[in-house]
């Protein structure tokens, strides 16, 4: 399938988005092995009639109660039967992506709390929306809440990391905010790489740990300097990361030096960032850095 033809179903398919009104139902709490069946029997569909509160380009998001949400590929309805099959068909394997991904993690306290894997949808705990959002309509925090957020997440991206996974997509809508606490979360463009990997020199896709840290930097910077940023330095016309008309000017923000270096390729890897951030904000916030090392 040529470049044309992928835009023209991405085109269709933001179209032709749900339009139904489901009412809610509740899943069992068994965990369903992955087949490679590519059409699972939707009898078996433990969550079916929910209600839609999220969709995205490849799942829809749907409420289980108060507190948990479940996560599903989208099932796109488009003229063509072909290109309907093409897309639910990648819709799936994302899906299948993102859970082998939450099965290498694990539980961790910075990543999106995930209850229920199965070929049919995750279950996660319900967020009180994304770090983008909260940036727009929430006041400015004090310095020492900022500070907790960057610990908490530089800790967070370390472990994953260390897992072997690249995460690809970082960006503020895919951290999520609950109880005050940022979550890492949407993982199904993440890499998992072997095991056995060095972090440190492996590219996979085009992605590497430099292009990871960078994007961290710039979450860092929009929660230093609470504004949103957009940001993609990835283009024909700048292709090179280190160019100095892409960085904004940073003397004067919140771990200005440890943005720079995230921008400018200065670590390793995100367990230099992790011990550099604890080193910088130990003057500023001891307390905070006790609780991160805790």
């Amino acid at each position: 399938m040529n470049q044309d033809e992928w835009l023209r179903i991405i085109q269709s398919t933001e179209s032709t988005q749900s339009q139904h009104s489901p009412q809610p139902a509740k899943p069992d709490n068994s965990v369903a092995q992955l087949d490679d069946a590519s059409h699972p029997p939707l009898a078996q569909d433990p969550w079916l009639h929910l209600p839609v509160i999220g969709i995205g380009m490849t799942g829809i998001i749907y409420a289980v109660g108060e507190s948990r949400v479940v996560k599903k590929p989208k099932q796109s309805r488009l003229p063509d039967p072909g290109d309907a099959e093409y897309m639910n068909d990648m819709n799936r394997k994302i899906l299948e992506n993102e859970i082998q991904v939450f099965k290498r993690l694990g539980n961790h306290d910075g990543i999106i709390e995930c209850f229920h894997l199965s070929q049919y949808g995750v279950e996660l705990a319900r967020a009180h929306g994304d770090l983008e959002d909260h940036i727009k309509n929430y006041p400015e925090p004090a310095i020492p809440s900022k500070i907790a957020w960057i610990l908490s997440l530089t800790e967070t991206f370390s472990y994953i990391h260390s897992r072997r996974v690249f995460v690809d997509d970082i960006a503020l809508r895919n951290i999520l905010v609950l109880d005050g606490q940022l979550k890492v979360a949407d993982f199904g463009q993440s890499i998992l790489l072997p095991l056995e990997a060095d972090i440190t020199t492996v590219t996979e896709n085009d992605l590497n740990i430099r292009i990871e840290i960078l994007h961290i930097g710039w979450i860092l910077y929009s929660i230093a300097s609470w504004t949103v940023h957009k940001y993609y330095f990835f283009t024909a016309e700048e292709p090179d990361l280190s160019q100095p008309v892409s960085f904004l000017n940073v003397d004067d923000v919140l771990c200005g030096k440890i943005i720079e270096k995230c921008w400018r390729g200065g670590y390793a890897n995100t367990d230099h960032l992790r011990i550099d951030a604890l080193e910088l904000l130990a003057d500023q916030s001891p307390a905070a850095v006790r609780e991160s090392k805790e």
